[in-house]
């Protein structure tokens, strides 16, 4: 399955899915966790459905594929964490 691959982590906990795509020097990569998506099957569909997006957007505009990958980055950047330290 083009853009996917499955991770098990024996050494780890995450068990999922990762979806990376690349174009136009930049890429775009996000886990789906089986946990979080109700197991294997979950998580693949919320990754299938989520890389057809992005590349039905480029696909739509090729032109402009630089700015959708960046679109799709600010989108699902991680936050970062924070301590409740002041």
């Amino acid at each position: 399955m083009k853009n996917l691959t499955r991770y098990t982590r024996e050494k780890t906990s995450f068990l999922g899915w990762r979806v990376c795509i690349s174009r136009k020097g930049m890429m775009f990569t996000k886990y789906f966790a089986d946990a979080a998506y109700e197991g294997e099957q979950g998580s693949l569909e919320a990754a299938i459905s989520l890389r057809d997006e992005i590349l039905a957007a480029i696909k739509a505009d090729p032109a402009n594929a630089k700015s959708i990958m960046a679109g799709y980055q600010e989108k699902y950047a991680k936050q970062p964490k924070t301590t409740g330290k002041k």
